[in-house]
């Protein structure tokens, strides 16, 4: 027997129209709100929203938000909510979003910049001592779960490199998952995102650290993906599926937060440290290549996950089974995506194939380590070679 532990400090709060719960929750904790939101939203009618929500309170906007955060931003976001004195911060977005308001709290309460406290190999990481401020997520994309997890994926503006800071003080006090804000997400962005959630309750699935609790997450979070996306891909208004992907984002998020991801993830994070591709296109890129690679590793697994998406392979041997999921993967990613993309499409070239490779092994160590098939150096050059 194994000691098996569940810890997830975030009170989520999931349904259709749980945002205006906002102010009752705001209320908690002061009347100065840091607001951080993905420039897409600030002149919108949904940050317009927020504010008469929070209409009794205090609030300052930060908008510096891109698609693979930027430290500097980040430190820019922390310097502004020193000085404004925020007593919380409410994170509204995407992954991106939510992962800098988490940096930009830790940064704003402990000091240093940001990059002080992003995880990587033979760095020193600048201890938290501080407590940090109270922070309510929101996400209006399913895919991250970030709004349950401990992670904050930050890039390097200077050298690009891309890592993670990792605290369980990261988790948010609390997450208001309301799948009607992502109603209005464009058809290849739903795509992308929900890629990266799959990704989450898959990865979980196979590595090592799978117990019962983050495979209860990771299969129903599957069965959900497996379920809805091509139905909220072909008609973004049906309100059934985005419920079906919202809640297998917030599932996938619990899952990585307690198994963690595997190959896909730490050759997808490094692909777009290096070409600043969207995180769900990385790791759509990538994912049949490392399954084809792995097996016979992990073949119960994949055989598994293989027959949630064509129950007929139940008739076929389990290596058959398995044997089939990389095409079944890459068929639906080009489907629901609406094109084939490789690495190359996201500017990769032949001179930066090792650049990738040493970013993976420096900054996502623990992703090829925890994989099935542990890979070399030379596993990673030649796997990210056959994704271009």
């Amino acid at each position: 027997m194994t000691t098996k532990t569940f810890y997830c400090p975030t009170e989520i709060i999931d349904g259709p129209g749980v945002l205006n719960t906002l102010p009752q929750i705001a209320a908690e904790y002061g009347t100065k709100a840091m607001i951080v939101v993905d420039p897409f939203f600030l002149n919108s009618p949904l940050l317009e929203r927020i504010r008469q929500l929070l209409c009794d309170y205090e609030i300052c906007v930060f908008g510096k938000v891109t698609p693979n955060p930027r430290d500097n931003d980040i430190n820019e976001g922390a310097a502004i909510c020193r000085q404004f004195g925020a007593d919380f911060i409410v994170a509204i977005g995407g992954g991106s979003a939510l992962d800098s308001a988490k940096a930009i709290n830790i940064v704003s309460t402990n000091g240093g910049e940001c990059w002080d406290y992003v995880r990587v190999a033979g760095k020193e990481i600048r201890p938290i001592t501080e407590k940090l401020l109270p922070l309510i997520a929101i996400p209006t994309t399913s895919g991250t779960g970030s709004e349950c997890t401990r992670y904050s994926v930050v890039t390097n503006s200077v050298t690009h490199a891309k890592s993670t800071i990792k605290t369980d003080l990261n988790f948010p006090k609390k997450a208001l998952v309301d799948p009607e804000l992502t109603v209005s997400v464009p058809r290849k962005t739903t795509a992308l995102t929900a890629i990266d959630a799959f990704a989450h309750c898959f990865e979980s699935y196979i590595g090592p650290k799978a117990n019962e609790f983050s495979e209860m997450f990771s299969l129903k979070g599957m069965e959900l993906f497996i379920r809805s996306v091509r139905r909220v891909c072909q008609d973004g208004s049906d309100t059934e599926a985005r419920n079906d992907l919202s809640m297998c984002s917030t599932l996938g998020g619990l899952a990585i937060t307690h198994s963690a991801t595997t190959l896909p993830h730490g050759i997808g994070q490094a692909l777009s440290g290096v070409t600043d591709a969207p995180h769900g296109g990385s790791i759509a890129v990538c994912m049949p290549q490392v399954i084809e690679w792995t097996l016979p590793y992990g073949q119960p697994r994949f055989a598994r996950v293989a027959c949630m998406f064509d129950e007929s392979l139940k008739a076929l041997p389990e290596a058959e089974q398995a044997a089939a999921l990389p095409k079944i993967l890459k068929e639906l990613f080009s489907e629901i995506i609406g094109e084939k993309l490789t690495m190359a499409s996201y500017g990769l070239t032949e001179d930066k194939i090792e650049a990738v490779a040493d970013m993976a092994l420096s900054s996502y160590s623990g992703d090829v380590s925890r994989h099935p098939r542990v890979a070399s150096r030379d596993d990673l050059i030649e796997i990210i070679r056959r994704c271009l």
